[in-house]
């Protein structure tokens, strides 16, 4: 059984059938008690599986000369900017994120790989080992992303997957786990394959998802690496030359072949915003680098991250014994991506869950919904209790009209009796 309170000052249960509620919460069980909470959805407009900003107006959008591109808020995963997003391309070294995604994800930086004679014939970019070298995963994944190395990529994927093939075999498993579902790669290093594409949008989610590895933001924002290998030593210098010079800049990849032409994924953070450009099918490596700064400079114009609940936030006041309250609390934070300047229009609502019997300190009570002006479910976290908690004692002390809506249950039952017994006659 569920109640809905309304966001606003102190919330309160709504009355209607209080009498039917209060004795089926005597024998509710948890099995029935709520319905899995929802993943937070932090757009208000999800079209052909792309979630854009509610209201994005593309006649605003700066025209550039790449053939496909994204901007994404990284701390919502909305959209602000898209040019052909779901359309197919050659990732070329930009795959490496995924390989990363992977090693860090099933790996230790302190693990150790050997490098086979497939890893070591591979083509350059590379860090030139040799067959047999042993080195530790921390210092491959500074080739990896730094210097594209492609030795490493296959060093990573056969330590990972026992093969290439098996480990391309996760990456795909990975990327569809993600939503990345316009996916499909090869190999690990993003050397040309019919097989192997992606799409601007979905090298976005898997972007944003290796970024939330702290090993990884660390690395793709490092801008000079000394490799120390067997038979090679150098200076890596980062081959992402936005972060020399594009304000913000954390991160993240270039690549290029033949066929994919130039590919780019950039991200920068300024205050307490962070936005992630993808590029892809660029003739240049200028024209592609201003195509980025032209798109993140647009959407930190334009747009910011608002929070709108933090995790741990009391979202509402039950009454506990004694006159004493307890506090709900959300468990997540919710953020949503809203135009500069402009707060965002929203309500929220709790559905309480309760069972027959005391809750612990930090039991999931309900879910907290927050809904956009529209309508639109923006997020749907579950809510916990601050406190222990008895819900019957919960439920006689809040309901402050609680006679006053026995009395009227009461003889609502009673009127309905007597028009039953004047039908029948």
């Amino acid at each position: 059984m569920k109640w809905v309170g309304r966001a606003g000052g102190k919330r309160l249960f709504q009355l209607m059938g209080v009498l039917v509620t209060s004795a089926a919460l005597l024998v509710a069980s948890p099995s029935n008690a709520m319905a899995a909470s929802k993943a937070p959805v932090l757009d208000e407009s999800i079209l052909g599986g792309v979630p854009y900003v509610s209201g994005v107006d593309s006649k605003s959008w700066p025209s550039i000369v790449s053939q496909a591109a994204v901007v994404m808020d990284m701390n919502t995963g909305a959209i602000v900017y898209a040019k052909n997003p779901l359309a197919e391309h050659y990732p070329a070294s930009i795959t490496k994120i995924m390989t990363a995604l992977l090693a860090l994800k099933y790996g230790k930086l302190s693990d150790r790989l050997t490098a086979s004679k497939n890893a070591v014939n591979q083509p350059p970019d590379k860090l030139y080992m040799v067959p047999g070298e042993v080195e530790e995963l921390e210092p491959l994944l500074y080739g990896l992303l730094l210097d594209s190395a492609n030795d490493a990529a296959v060093d990573i994927a056969e330590h990972y997957g026992g093969s290439v093939s098996k480990f391309a075999t996760m990456m795909n498993d990975e990327a569809k786990s993600l939503g990345a579902t316009h996916t499909h790669f090869d190999n690990p290093n993003g050397l040309p394959d019919p097989k192997h594409q992606t799409t601007a949008y979905d090298m976005a989610v898997i972007a944003r998802a290796a970024m939330q590895y702290p090993e990884f933001r660390k690395i793709v924002q490092t801008k000079y690496y000394d490799w120390k290998g067997k038979a090679w030593q150098s200076k890596l210098e980062n081959l992402n030359t936005m972060l020399f010079y594009y304000p913000g800049c954390i991160g993240l990849k270039t690549g290029f072949t033949s066929v994919a032409h130039e590919t780019l994924v950039v991200a920068a953070k300024r205050g307490t915003d962070t936005f992630l450009a993808v590029l892809m099918d660029n003739p240049t490596d200028y024209s592609i680098r201003h195509d980025a700064s032209q798109l993140l400079d647009y959407a930190f114009a334009h747009y910011e991250t608002w929070t709108i609940v933090r995790k741990g936030q009391t979202v509402a006041e039950l009454a506990g014994p004694k006159g004493t309250s307890v506090a709900v609390q959300a468990t997540e934070t919710v953020t949503a991506t809203v135009p500069k300047d402009d707060a965002p229009q929203y309500h929220d609502s709790i559905e309480y869950a309760f069972l027959g019997h005391p809750m612990a300190k930090g039991s999931v009570i309900g879910t907290l919904e927050v809904e956009g002006a529209n309508g639109k479910v923006l997020a749907s976290v579950p809510a916990q209790v601050g406190a222990d908690l008895d819900p019957i004692e919960a439920i006689r002390v809040e309901y402050t009209l609680f006679p006053l809506a026995v009395l009227l249950s009461l003889l609502f039952v009673a009127l309905g009796w007597i028009w039953v017994r004047r039908r029948n006659g």
